[in-house]
């Protein structure tokens, strides 16, 4: 990396980097490219993974904005070990993982072990330098986040056609109407999604994942180019229109943009695609409730059991779980106690059997009024209320209960 060959924009502020197992060769070009920018400095280099986190610290001490650049390459296992423990002791530091191996399962690990960037090898300047500036952006979050961060409500389905859409969007006009807060509604389908049909609102020609190809010009600004308004009040982040649109998005880029709308709305329901791609696992970790919607047919609990099983292995807290069985009716081919034994998670909610009534709404265009008298309105208005109900004494206790989600938290 030839720090003098091409003219970046200075980063604002203190930041202190510590290197961690750095080789020779990316060590000296980090070094090259932060004694160009006023104010980065070099706070430490650690040449061992186990115990590093707690020199990593007193190397960060001085920094305004602390960063930590670490190796994976010399012991994954162990480079790994270190993050989340660094993580889990001082998560006011960001770390950047460095690699020569673009292996997709070694990325995943470090972004869910509480990365907030991956870098490879030969380290260049200019992916150095937006790491730095997304960094930048994260610290700014930290500093006006406060206790001020909404609550996010990922909606997904076991399967394709369970009705994932439908609740998503129901849940979210009940947030606005109910609380009389705030509220986004984020259709993350790659592709032609339905939220914007389902609300009458039309097509926006900018999509959610146009706006997380923005990382370092997030702001309030541009959030309004981007959202679709609905006369409830309620805001909407649309899907890609086009059949063949190039969902490119990077876990790290998901979570920054999740965390991002979490500042500015009190509720963010998000609308995910069937599947625990890693896109859609990076907006599960940055979730204070994970729906997940599953019929009484074998596909679909199937799924919603292994959905469970995999989500609590990578340390989400059954707190933060909640299985929606939607066309719920007690003459349905799978009863409850069946149900509940197979799938070994309790059943949150059970929303009625109102296909006819929900039908007729999309076909016209407006949702269905929760406000009337109905079974499905009442089962909503409920899932809404419990929301609204829950303290922050007891958001704070779930969260700190969560296991390795909470380093994506907090990210």
């Amino acid at each position: 990396m030839n720090a003098s060959t091409i003219s970046l924009p200075e980063i604002a502020g203190s930041i202190g980097v510590c290197s961690v197992c750095l080789d020779p060769q990316t060590h000296m070009a980090m070094s090259q490219f932060l004694s160009l920018q006023p104010g980065a400095f070099v706070s430490g280099n650690i040449n061992r993974y186990v115990g590093s986190e707690r020199e990593i610290g007193l190397a960060l001490e001085e920094g305004g904005t602390r960063v930590c650049l670490l190796d994976l390459d010399a012991n994954p296992a162990e480079a790994n070990q270190a993050i989340e423990r660094l993580q889990a002791e001082r998560p006011d530091i960001f770390v950047i993982a460095v690699s020569g191996s673009s292996d997709p399962e070694l990325i995943v690990a470090a972004m869910r072990n509480g990365c907030t960037d991956f870098l490879s090898k030969p380290l260049r300047q200019e992916a150095l330098h937006t790491a730095l500036r997304r960094v930048e952006i994260k610290q700014r979050e930290r500093s006006h986040k406060g206790q001020n961060r909404g609550k996010v409500i990922s909606v997904i389905g076991a399967k394709g056609g369970t009705g994932a859409t439908t609740l998503a969007l129901h849940l979210a006009l009940n947030l606005v109407r109910q609380s009389g807060k705030k509220c986004l509604l984020v259709d993350q389908h790659p592709a032609l999604g339905d939220s914007s049909l389902y609300l009458g609102v039309g097509r926006h020609k900018y999509s959610f994942y146009e706006l997380v190809g923005h990382p370092d010009r997030l702001d309030e600004e541009l959030l309004h180019g981007f959202v679709l308004h609905h006369d409830s009040g309620l805001d909407l982040l649309d899907s890609p229109e086009s059949v063949d649109f190039s969902a490119y998005a990077t876990p790290a880029g998901i979570a920054q943009t999740i965390t991002f709308l979490a500042e500015y709305y009190q509720y963010v329901v998000v609308d995910c695609p069937p599947g625990l791609s890693d896109t859609t696992l990076s907006t599960l970790c940055q979730s204070d409730q994970v729906a997940i919607v599953l019929t009484a047919e074998l596909p679909a609990v199937r799924n919603a059991l292994r959905y469970t099983d995999y989500l609590s292995k990578l340390g989400v807290n059954s707190a933060n779980l909640l299985l929606v069985l939607n066309r719920y009716s007690k003459k349905g081919p799978l009863g409850d106690e069946q149900l509940q034994k197979t799938l070994q998670h309790p059943i949150g909610l059970r929303v009625p059997n109102s296909y006819a009534e929900v039908i007729r709404s999309i076909n016209a265009g407006t949702p269905v009024e929760t406000a009337r008298k109905s079974e499905f309105g009442t089962a909503i208005s409920s899932w809404c209320q419990n929301l609204i109900a829950q303290s922050p004494a007891e958001d704070e206790k779930v969260k700190k209960s969560s296991g390795k989600i909470q380093t994506l938290l907090n990210r």
